[in-house]
Formats: C-alpha cells, structure tokens, sequence
C-alpha cells in the first residue's frame, strides 16, 4: 500500500499563481515550508530507549496514514470495524519492529501558504 503524497517543492506550490503571484482572484502573500523536529526522537537522544521510540513512531504512522491505507480493503470500506482494528494493529506491531531495529528521525514537513482574495 503507498499513500500517495510528497511535499511539494516551493516551485511546484507557486506554479498556479504565475509570476506575478496571482492565480484568479486569489494573490500569494506568504510561501513558507518548515521542518518540524521528531519529538519521539529528541526523547530518544535523552533516553536511549529504542522501544519507546518505536512505539511512538509507530503510534504516529498508525495515527495519520492507517485511516488512509485502511480505506483499500474492502472489509473496511463496508464498515467491518473489527477488521479496521486488525489491520491497524498488525500494522503498528510491524512497524514497531522494523523501526526498532535501525532507529532514525522522522522529521516533517509543514507548508504554510498565504492567499488574499480579490484586492
């Protein structure tokens, strides 16, 4: 399953506004991209406990991408809650192991994008 999704570059984002930053009645003011520290990673550096940032990891991914990964099945899709549970949890119980094995950051990405309209 992929979650088909990439944070976009700063080009790609100002491509509909043109070069004088219009796109219809809508004008970009602001064009921010941020990255946001792991914070289950910071507390392993404190720490050192591989497991509780596998957890924390896995808790996250299970967290945001389940609901969109889950939606594939068609036992889900037909409101199989069980099924949802299941999948979630074998879901996370792999992903607990595998980032416990090789710990690493998972910063993120955010992308702030300011229009005004009209004006």
């Amino acid at each position: 399953m992929v979650v088909g999704s990439y944070p976009r570059r700063k080009q790609e984002l100002l491509a509909p506004f043109g070069p004088d930053g219009r796109f219809q009645d809508l004008s970009m003011e602001e064009i921010e991209i941020s990255e946001l520290p792991d914070p289950a990673w910071a507390e392993y550096e404190r720490e050192g406990n591989k497991q509780t940032l596998a957890m924390r990891q896995a808790l996250f991914f299970r967290a945001i991408f389940m609901p969109s990964l889950a939606s594939a099945l068609d036992r889900v899709r037909s409101g199989d809650a069980e099924a949802l549970r299941i999948f979630g949890d074998r879901m996370e119980a792999g992903l607990k192991q595998r980032l416990g094995i090789q710990p690493t950051p998972m910063h993120s990405l955010v992308q702030t994008v300011v229009l005004a309209k009209g004006a």
